[in-house]
């Protein structure tokens, strides 16, 4: 009896290019369909997302990473200006 439920990772190399060259041939045939104004946007929604997005992503983490290291050290400033303010009497 055949087992109608393959193990993960036991499909060939071959069956895998197959798939990869039937999914690279579907892609052509799309962009040979597409208008050239069409092409010229997915070009340059893909190169946003290739370059821009991901810059402002590490920018805003470096903001967002120097903005928690500055209020560390302000934690400590504002318990010593407190103690310091009262003078014994």
């Amino acid at each position: 009896m055949k087992d109608i439920n393959s193990a993960p990772g036991s499909t060939s190399f071959s069956a895998f290019w197959s798939e990869l060259c039937a999914y690279t041939r579907q892609g052509m045939a799309a962009l040979r369909a597409m208008p050239w104004p069409m092409l010229l946007a997915c070009c340059l929604g893909l190169a946003f997302l290739i370059t821009i997005l991901p810059l402002a992503i590490m920018l805003f983490a470096l903001v967002m990473l120097l903005r928690w290291a500055s209020n560390s050290d302000d934690t400590g400033k504002d318990t010593k200006a407190a103690n310091s303010s009262h003078s014994p009497q």
